[in-house]
């Protein structure tokens, strides 16, 4: 059936499909969601996400305030829309490592489904299998949707944007517009402003397909207004109601100096990033103490690869998403020749104004990206959606030149060949076992090229328009399909390691690039909830042999550490915690994660993430203690000068009941200088 037509404003489906394709299409996502949980009961989140799960998954006003103590006093340092299915799945299945990875593993489904959907209706359903196969194995997928990250959301998010963007340009009607833009803000929910980064191209995309004389125009502002209204309705209706309620009726905005949801979101998260300082109100996101070691790790790797504006190009990010480039490249340059000359014509306006969107997209992420310090390599997932659904049409163009009329055009079938083997050997330097990958690449180019060689002597046909018929030219489009698709899928089974899958904090497969770096920054022994034991990061994982690990998809729950626990009984004999009150008032989110993750009990946290934010003032501790509210405090007795609780404490002469040296909130995935703590009573 024809996929592309515009005349017959009816979409493919997956499921009008022959039996192979469906079962094709079945068995790649299954595999790919087996290669992702793999060591799913391995993974945990960093603990001061975990613990506002475990908030939001007992508490309602949590829920629905993304807040990270039960009763919803602060919230996190950005919208916590991505930490909903993760609520949600630990409600269901109780807190540990693989009830919070869960959700990730389905949105990894949605989005290899929702690539494949889009290339369909654009390509066909080979093509579509070839889209969805490069997106299950994408190496920065396998590890990023074995996390609990918010990038998981967003990429979901857009990806199924992109379908229903994609049905309102066949269909030429507005409704699914509407969904679209919902999407992109379920995707700023997750991460805010990188949802915003196809928005560009879903508006190039609009023009392209919609916009012409006449009525024409008309019918594109319509269809742009109904996009770019529901967008922002998305994305910003969960901010303006809480900075329109009264200061008592919602948490303190974590990330802000001023109680500010939107500096919050544009400053910290924002423009913060790239103009510290340029936002009134905001933290200094680049001086906060968790994202200390990642931006020390981002420029060592920015460093590493000569220029900051090629970072996306570097062995370290283009091992994890960029193994299909030069197809992705071919794509663009084939699509253009065959749509963009007749882009006006009925036919050819929705695969250009398709070929547009996800070039602009490509183009904008790529930009912003490299411009940028980025903060872990997840990041980079924002071009995967991209170059998936572009390889996906560089093997279709290839495939379709394999035994064309014109023998020079014979040659780009095998140019792509090379190019992809060269790249492949290149980027296998960054593998756990180069040899093995360098083997496959030169290997599955060599095939392919005399397949490709024989083919060429023995036809002289025309090519059908369709999809390779035949027998040589089937053999020819599936080592076409290997030559784009075995790279990225043989150094993603390194997920299969647990010492190599990645991690909540850097989430990629194989080992770091720079791993003396990364451990001088980390330089601690850490271990996940349920990994059984600690593991070590960075240099120590080099040297260690390529294994295959024990399946684990559901791992334990999060238990806490000794000091920690008797912390908490302390706590408690002193009275923390009787009658609905807090277990106790701290300025280090640390310890007071550990205790929620592990417990749901409510702590009190000053400072925020980044121990910049005033949670409370000294005049409103001290004054919480003459009301009888709040009469336990555990204070960093190393930390800031200006902290409230440390003034506060200091100034009411508080008796100290216990001290703790540097094993007390160092439990699973921290990342900071070690501290000494004590817990004092106040009357």
């Amino acid at each position: 059936m024809t996929t592309i037509d515009a005349a017959a404003e009816r979409p493919a489906r997956w499921w009008h499909q022959s039996r192979w394709e469906q079962t094709t299409l079945t068995l790649v996502v299954v595999l790919g969601a087996v290669l992702t949980s793999w060591n799913l009961g391995r993974g945990g989140d960093l603990s001061f996400y975990a613990s506002a799960v475990r908030s939001m998954s007992e508490s309602l006003p949590a829920f629905l305030s993304g807040s990270f103590d039960p009763d919803a006093t602060v919230t996190l340092d950005k919208l916590a829309g991505f930490a909903v299915p993760q609520a949600i799945s630990v409600h269901l299945f109780g807190m540990s490592a693989a009830a919070m990875g869960l959700p990730q593993v389905v949105e990894g489904a949605v989005t290899t489904l929702a690539v494949s959907v889009v290339v369909l209706r654009w390509l066909g359903a080979r093509a579509g299998l070839v889209a969805a196969a490069l997106t299950a194995a994408t190496p920065i997928f396998v590890s990023m949707f074995g996390h609990p990250m918010e990038d998981g959301l967003l990429t979901a998010a857009l990806a199924v944007a992109l379908v229903w963007w994609q049905r309102a340009a066949l269909t030429r009607t507005w409704w699914p517009l509407l969904l679209a833009g919902l999407f992109v803000g379920i995707g700023f929910q997750a991460k805010m402003l990188q949802a915003w980064l196809v928005l560009p191209a879903l508006v190039v995309g609009t023009l392209v397909a919609t916009a012409g004389p006449g009525p024409r125009w008309r019918r594109a502002a319509g269809h742009l207004a109904a996009l770019v209204s529901a967008t922002l309705v998305a994305s910003l209706g969960w901010s303006v109601v809480v900075a329109l309620l009264p200061t008592a009726d919602h948490p303190f905005v974590d990330g802000s100096t001023d109680d500010s949801v939107f500096a919050m979101v544009f400053g910290y998260n924002g423009v913060d990033r790239f103009l510290p300082g340029a936002w009134p109100g905001a933290v200094s996101a680049l001086r906060t103490a968790g994202d200390a070691a990642a931006d020390r790790w981002s420029l060592a790797v920015s460093h590493a690869a000569g220029h900051p504006l090629l970072q996306l190009f570097s062995p370290r990010y283009a091992s994890q998403v960029g193994w299909s480039w030069p197809a992705a490249l071919a794509g663009i340059v084939l699509g253009a020749f065959r749509w963009w000359p007749r882009r006006t014509v009925r036919e050819a306006r929705v695969p250009s104004a398709t070929l547009c969107t996800l070039v602009v997209w490509l183009a904008t992420a790529v930009v912003v990206l490299s411009v940028m310090h980025l903060p872990h390599t997840a990041y980079v997932a924002g071009i995967g959606v991209q170059l998936a659904a572009l390889a996906a049409l560089g093997w279709w163009g290839a495939a379709r030149l394999a035994d064309a009329p014109d023998r020079r055009l014979r040659l780009v079938p095998a140019g792509l060949l090379v190019l992809q083997g060269a790249w492949w050997t290149w980027l296998a330097r960054t593998s756990a076992e180069p040899a093995l990958l360098a083997t496959v690449a030169v290997g599955t180019t060599a095939a392919a090229l005399v397949v490709l060689a024989v083919r060429s002597r023995r036809s002289g046909s025309a090519a059908t328009g369709r999809a390779p018929g035949g027998a040589g030219r089937r053999t020819a489009g599936a080592l076409l399909v290997a030559a784009v698709v075995l790279g990225p899928a043989c150094f993603s089974l390194q997920a299969l390691d647990a010492a190599r899958d990645g991690d909540r904090g850097d989430a990629s497969v194989g080992v770091r690039q720079d791993a003396a770096t990364w451990d001088a920054a980390r330089s601690q022994r850490v271990s996940a909830p349920g990994r059984g034991g600690p593991r070590r990061v960075g240099q120590a994982t080099e040297d260690a042999p390529f294994t295959v690990s024990a399946p684990d998809p559901w791992g334990a729950g999060q238990g806490l550490p000794t000091a920690d626990a008797e912390l908490v009984r302390d706590a408690e004999r002193a009275g923390g915690g009787r009658d609905g009150a807090p277990l106790f008032l701290t300025d280090s989110w640390r310890v007071a994660s550990d205790v929620i993750g592990a417990t749901g009990k409510e702590v009190l946290t000053d400072g925020g993430f980044s121990g910049q934010v005033a949670v409370f003032s000294a005049a409103q501790i001290e004054s919480m203690v003459h009301s009888g509210r709040e009469r336990l405090f555990l204070v960093a007795r190393d930390g800031r000068a200006a902290d409230p609780v440390r003034q506060a404490t200091t100034a009411l002469g508080c008796r100290v009941l216990h001290r703790w040296g540097p094993a007390l909130g160092q439990g699973p995935s921290q990342w900071d200088a070690l501290q000494s703590f004590a817990l004092e009573r106040c009357s």
